[in-house]
């Protein structure tokens, strides 16, 4: 079943939800840390950064940052979140596409992410969103974690 959600920019107002939002997740706290200053970067310069928020019944339930990297005219997803009490309800697919409308308009070749080879959801909703697995990066995120990077051209 999929929630009405409004996709809406990122204002300050809306930090303490992205900690929630991951604290909800699991998330480690350098992560967290991390995720809260991209939005707040991210939110500063629209000609190369993107900062959304999905709204459900008045309630912050997910975000995606993205960035436009002139050089090579790729846009790139730093980070997509969806609290797990929604998941499942198109949330995320909204805000990717989101994310894929800003790429557009920034005349993107086409759009990227990289995700932890263990995050098995992730992966999934990726593929099922048309992303073609491109690379593994050995310890990407930590030692012990590799990252995977999926690529959508448009």
């Amino acid at each position: 079943m999929k929630s009405r959600v409004s996709i809406v920019d990122y204002s300050n107002e809306h930090r303490p939800a992205i900690r929630r939002i991951l604290e909800h997740i699991g998330w480690a706290e350098q992560y967290i840390t991390a995720s809260e200053y991209n939005a707040d970067v991210f939110s500063q310069n629209s000609e190369i950064y993107g900062a959304y928020l999905a709204i459900h019944r008045d309630i912050m339930v997910g975000f995606i940052y993205v960035q436009f990297h002139v050089w090579n005219q790729l846009a790139q997803i730093q980070g997509l979140a969806v609290d797990p009490i929604y998941h499942r309800q198109g949330i995320a697919t909204a805000l990717a596409e989101r994310a894929e409308a800003f790429a557009l308009i920034k005349k993107a070749r086409g759009i990227y992410v990289d995700t932890p080879v263990l995050n098995a959801k992730g992966r999934s909703f990726y593929e099922a969103a048309g992303y073609q697995a491109a690379y593994i990066m050995p310890r990407y995120y930590e030692d012990a974690l590799d990252g995977i990077t999926y690529q959508k051209f448009f």
